[in-house]
C-alpha cells in the first residue's frame, strides 16, 4: 500500500508544478501590466488571487502535504485517508467545473476568440493549465479512493 501512497503524493506534486507554474506566470503578467499585485478592479488582466487557478494551486499544496505525511507515516490512519479522498473529490469537482466553463466559453466564442480565466487568449481548452490540473486532481482522487477502499475492504497493511 505504501507504493500507492507514493503514487498519490507524486501525482499531487505534479499538480503543484502545473498549477504554480501557471499562477506564477499570471502574477508576473499581472505585475508587468499593472505595476502592483494589490490592484483588484479595473485591470487589464484579472488579479491572479481572484482566479480559480490560484485556489486550485493552494488545494494542491494542502493535499500534497497531507498525502506526503500519510506516505511517511509507519501506520496509515484510515480516517485521514478518507478525509483526503473527500477533499480530492471536492478539488476534482471544482477543477472540472472551471474547465467546463472554459470549454463552454470556447465553444460559444465568436470570431474574437475566447480567453482563459487569467485573461489569456485560449486556442484550445484542452491545452490549458485548467485541463491538466483537472486531470491531475482526478488521478489523485482515483488513487486516494483506491487506497481507501482497498484498505477498508481487505484490512491491508500499509507496506
Amino acid at each position: 500500500m505504501k507504493k500507492y501512497l507514493l503514487v498519490q503524493t507524486i501525482i499531487l506534486a505534479l499538480g503543484i508544478a502545473v498549477a504554480w507554474f501557471s499562477v506564477i506566470g499570471d502574477f508576473n503578467r499581472f505585475y508587468q501590466t499593472e505595476g502592483t499585485i494589490f490592484k483588484i478592479a479595473n485591470c487589464t488582466y484579472p488579479n491572479p488571487v481572484t482566479t480559480p487557478c490560484f485556489y486550485g494551486a493552494i488545494a494542491f499544496v494542502i493535499t500534497f502535504i497531507w498525502s506526503f505525511r500519510l506516505w511517511r507515516k509507519q501506520e496509515l490512519l484510515l480516517s485521514s485517508q478518507k478525509y483526503l479522498m473527500w477533499l480530492l473529490c471536492a478539488g476534482t469537482a471544482f477543477a472540472w467545473t472551471n474547465f467546463g466553463l472554459s470549454w463552454y466559453r470556447f465553444t460559444q466564442a465568436t470570431s474574437g476568440g475566447s480567453f482563459t480565466c487569467s485573461g489569456v487568449p485560449m486556442a484550445n481548452p484542452f491545452l490549458t493549465p485548467c485541463f491538466f490540473g483537472s486531470v491531475l486532481f482526478s488521478a489523485a482522487f482515483i488513487t486516494a479512493a483506491y487506497i481507501f477502499f482497498t484498505l477498508t475492504s481487505t484490512k491491508a497493511k500499509i507496506d
